[in-house]
């Protein structure tokens, strides 16, 4: 790691260099010459550390963060599914009823996932000014089956 730092400190010196002396051989006619000779010696720089071998690329070890359990990840992946499913499920319900010209406080939404990854909303709290209304519509969007909870009880 450290040849590699030498490497690209040489290589922006070698570029400022180059700069530098490019700007002071601009009226000279020894400036193609030097360009060349100061191109050669930054490829030289660049391709030295590759042909040395000290330009190794080593990754960090991560053993540590390595681990079999990832029943306590799926698990997090899984409510956070179920929280955002939700989330967005009552937020589409909210822009129905507001179109139908229903005032809605809130919709809580509760999302089941099963094993086989299938989503079911076993039931809907709606807390809203014409709450008949408004189940009717939730139960067209979602299905009849769905359970509507007043929440203004």
């Amino acid at each position: 790691m450290e040849g590699l730092k030498d490497t690209i400190m040489a290589v922006c010196v070698v570029s400022a260099a180059i700069c530098i002396i490019d700007g002071l051989a601009a009226g000279t006619r020894f400036r193609k010459q030097m360009r060349f000779l100061l191109n050669l010696i930054f490829v030289l720089i660049v391709v030295s550390p590759i042909l040395k071998g000290t330009a190794i690329f080593e990754m960090p070890d991560i053993s540590g963060f390595v681990t079999s359990d990832y029943n306590g990840s799926q698990e997090v992946y899984y409510e956070q599914m179920k929280q955002k499913t939700g989330e967005n499920i009552s937020s589409v319900l909210e822009q129905q009823l507001e179109a139908a010209g229903i005032n809605c406080e809130s919709i809580e939404t509760d999302v089941n996932i099963s094993e086989s990854n299938s989503i079911s909303i076993s039931s809907v709290t709606v807390c809203a000014d014409n709450f008949t209304a408004a189940a009717e519509i939730v139960r067209n969007s979602l299905g009849t089956e769905t359970e509507v909870i007043d929440g203004n009880m």
